[in-house]
């Protein structure tokens, strides 16, 4: 029998993947420096499965760093994977 998992485990779980196929595609790219890797916001808004607002709001709470030009919105890798470790339980 599967242990039970609580559903927002299993998105940090699912999130967490998505980084690391991130990061492989990263590798063979061979891109000097992941903090190069770059999302922009709908990237960001479709590996979390949230709205515009949403991510609006969590980048007006601070809780993940951002890059804003000319009203387009970009996120480094990097920053992403802090994001997650930052909120993640044990």
């Amino acid at each position: 029998m599967k242990d039970f998992q609580h559903p927002f485990l299993e998105s940090i779980n699912s999130l967490e993947n998505k980084v690391d196929q991130l990061m492989k595609e990263y590798r063979v790219r061979r891109i000097k420096d992941p903090e190069f890797v770059i999302l922009d916001n709908s990237d960001f808004m479709e590996m979390f499965k949230i709205s515009a607002k949403t991510a609006q709001n969590w980048r007006e709470e601070g809780l993940i760093e951002y890059a804003q030009v000319k009203g387009k919105i970009f996120y480094k890798l990097k920053d992403v994977q802090k994001f997650l470790e930052s909120h993640k339980k044990k």
